[in-house]
C-alpha cells in the first residue's frame, strides 16, 4: 500500500469511527434505512409530506470540528437532525450565486445568467410538478418560480425588466423578515399530501443575528466585503472577525431550522415526512480567492453546502459519499412521490447517481468549471484548519485566537507607550436598555501605535469578553469583536482594550 494510500485509509476509518461515536453511520450507497449503508430511498408514496428548506451562502465546512463531525455544541439541531437522516457530506451545489443555484434545486436543472428564475422563464419546477393534488406552502424571497396558481401571495412580479438572473436576484433581496418566516413555520400543514418549501437567506450576510435571535447594529462593517465587489480588501485577521459573525449567524439559522422541525413534530407528520435540508452554495474565507466565485482552492468553501434528507421512516443517521448535486433534489422527491413520468431533468434520483460523477458548477459571465466530490473531500480539511486558526475551536462565544482570557479580570498594567484606541459608536455602550431595540454586540473601533495582526483583548464592565486581531483596512488599523449580551448591563457600559503580549500580561491601550 502506497503512502497516500495508507494516509487516505487511516483518515477514513478515523471519520467513520467518529460518525459512530456520534451515532451516525457511514458507508456507501444502498437503499437500506438501517444505518448499516449510507443512501435510503423508501418505497414511493404519492402521499409523504415534503418539507424542503434552502438556506443561503452556507458552506458544509461551517459545521465541521477537524474530525469532520458536526459540531453539536455550536449547531445542535443540526446535529441532531443528522442523527436521524442521509448527509450527503460532499455534496456540490449547481451554481456559485443564488440565481444559478437555487433555480436548480427547485427544477432539477442547470441554468445560467440567462433564464430568469421565474415560474415563467423555468415552468418545469418543483411546484408544478407536484403542485396539482397537492397543498403547497412556499416561501421564495429572491425568486419567483412558484406561480400565482400555487403561490397567490408569492410577491411575483417584484424585478420586472431586468434581462439578467442576477440583477433580478439583487432586485429582489431585502433584509430578511423573520415575522413573515414565523408566520410560514406557523402554517406549515400538517396531513397528507403537502409541499412545504422556504428558501431562508441564513446564514446570508448581512450579518446582524445573534444565535437567540436578537440583532445587533453594524458599524463601518462593510470595508471587508465592498457592496460592489467580491474579493477581499482586509487580510485574514479581517476575515478572521467576519468568519466569527457568520458562526453566530449560522447558530441562529440552527435556531430557525430547529424550529420548522419542531412545527412538523407538532403536526404529527415528522416520522412519515420527506424533510430536506439543504443550501444553494457556500462562501470563502480565504483572503487568496474571491468570497463566492468558485475556482481550484476555494471548491470546498464556495460549493459544498449541506444536504441532508431525512426519508419517510428514517431514524438512523447516515453520512453518504454519493456525488450529489443540486439538481438531484427535485428527481430525488419526485421519485419518492412516485413520480416517474415528468419533464426532463439534468440531474437524476440520487440511489441512481453514477460512480466518479463529474458536475458542472455554473458561474457568473456564463462561465463554468467541471468538479468531483474528490476536489471537495481534497480541500475540506484545509477549510476546516484554516477557520479554527482564525478563530479557534471552542463555544460560540469563545471564538478568537486566546480563548482562555475571556471571562477574566485583567490585572492592573502600564498602558501600551503612544497607543490609541478610538471607539465606533461609543453611545451604542453608553445607554442600554435590555429588551429594547438592538443589542450593541459589534464593538470596533480605529487604533494608532499598533501594528498589524497584533492580539488584542476587549473588555466590557471589567471582565474580558472577547479576543481578536487587528487589521488594516483604508489607511487605518481596526480591530472589531463580539460580545455577549450576557456582558451588558443596564445604563452605561464601560469597554477598554488591551494589547494581548501573553496569557498573563495584558497591556492597556488608552
Amino acid at each position: 500500500m502506497s503512502r497516500k494510500v495508507f494516509r487516505t485509509a487511516v483518515s477514513t476509518v478515523a471519520f467513520a469511527l467518529a460518525c459512530v461515536a456520534a451515532g451516525v453511520a457511514y458507508g456507501s450507497s444502498s437503499n437500506d434505512p438501517t444505518g448499516e449503508n449510507s443512501t435510503f430511498i423508501a418505497t414511493a408514496d404519492p402521499d409523504t409530506p415534503v418539507v424542503l428548506v434552502i438556506l443561503d451562502e452556507f458552506p458544509t465546512a461551517t459545521l465541521l470540528e477537524e474530525n469532520q463531525t458536526i459540531n453539536s455544541q455550536r449547531f445542535p439541531n443540526f446535529a441532531a437532525f443528522a442523527s436521524k437522516s442521509t448527509w450527503y457530506r460532499d455534496h456540490t451545489a449547481a451554481g456559485d450565486y443564488t440565481a444559478w443555484a437555487v433555480p436548480p434545486i427547485l427544477t432539477g436543472n442547470h441554468v445560467d445568467e440567462r433564464t430568469l428564475p421565474t415560474n415563467r422563464a423555468q415552468p418545469n419546477n418543483i411546484f408544478n410538478l407536484l403542485g396539482p393534488g397537492r397543498t403547497v406552502h412556499a416561501m421564495e424571497e429572491v425568486t419567483e418560480l412558484c406561480s400565482k396558481k400555487y403561490c397567490p401571495d408569492g410577491h411575483q412580479g417584484e424585478a420586472l425588466g431586468e434581462p439578467n438572473a442576477g440583477e433580478f436576484v439583487k432586485d429582489k433581496f431585502k433584509l430578511l423578515d423573520m415575522k413573515a418566516v414565523g408566520r410560514w413555520i406557523d402554517s406549515i400543514p400538517s396531513g397528507k399530501r403537502s409541499l412545504s418549501v422556504i428558501h431562508l437567506p441564513l446564514p446570508h450576510q448581512p450579518q446582524r443575528f445573534l444565535p437567540n435571535g436578537q440583532t445587533y447594529p453594524g458599524g463601518p462593517v462593510f470595508f471587508t466585503i465592498p457592496r460592489d465587489r467580491n474579493d477581499w480588501t482586509v487580510s485574514d485577521a479581517g476575515t478572521a472577525l467576519i468568519q466569527q459573525r457568520h458562526l453566530l449567524q449560522t447558530a441562529f439559522a440552527d435556531r430557525v431550522v430547529g424550529q420548522i422541525f419542531e412545527k412538523v413534530k407538532s403536526n404529527g407528520d415528522w416520522d412519515k415526512s420527506m424533510i430536506v435540508v439543504t443550501a444553494d452554495h457556500g462562501f470563502n474565507f480565504d483572503t487568496r480567492y474571491d468570497r463566492r466565485d468558485v475556482e481550484p482552492g476555494n471548491i470546498a468553501a464556495t460549493v459544498n453546502p449541506p444536504l441532508m434528507i431525512k426519508y419517510p421512516g428514517q431514524s438512523t443517521g447516515v453520512v453518504s459519499d454519493e456525488s450529489t448535486q443540486g439538481i438531484d433534489v427535485t428527481p430525488t422527491i419526485a421519485k419518492q412521490l412516485g413520480k416517474d413520468q415528468h419533464y426532463a431533468m439534468d440531474g437524476v434520483p440520487i440511489d441512481q447517481i453514477p460512480a466518479n460523477r463529474e458536475m458542472t458548477v455554473n458561474k457568473d459571465n456564463l462561465a463554468e468549471i467541471t468538479i468531483t466530490a474528490d476536489d471537495i473531500r481534497r480541500e475540506r480539511p484545509g477549510v476546516i484548519a484554516a477557520e479554527t486558526r482564525r478563530v479557534g475551536n471552542g463555544g460560540l462565544w469563545k471564538l478568537g485566537p486566546v480563548s482562555g482570557i475571556i471571562g477574566t479580570n485583567p490585572v492592573r498594567r502600564n498602558a501600551v507607550a503612544g497607543a490609541r484606541v478610538e471607539f465606533d459608536f461609543p453611545r451604542r455602550l453608553a445607554d442600554f436598555t435590555p429588551g429594547q431595540g438592538k443589542v450593541p454586540s459589534l464593538v470596533s473601533g480605529e487604533l494608532t501605535g499598533v501594528g498589524p495582526n497584533e492580539v488584542v483583548a476587549l473588555a466590557v464592565n471589567g471582565i474580558i469578553t472577547s479576543t481578536s486581531r487587528t487589521f488594516r483596512w483604508n489607511g487605518a488599523m481596526r480591530f472589531g469583536s463580539m460580545v455577549p449580551p450576557t456582558a451588558l448591563k443596564r445604563g452605561e457600559n464601560r469597554t477598554r482594550l488591551y494589547l494581548v503580549a501573553s496569557r498573563e500580561r495584558l497591556r492597556p491601550i488608552r
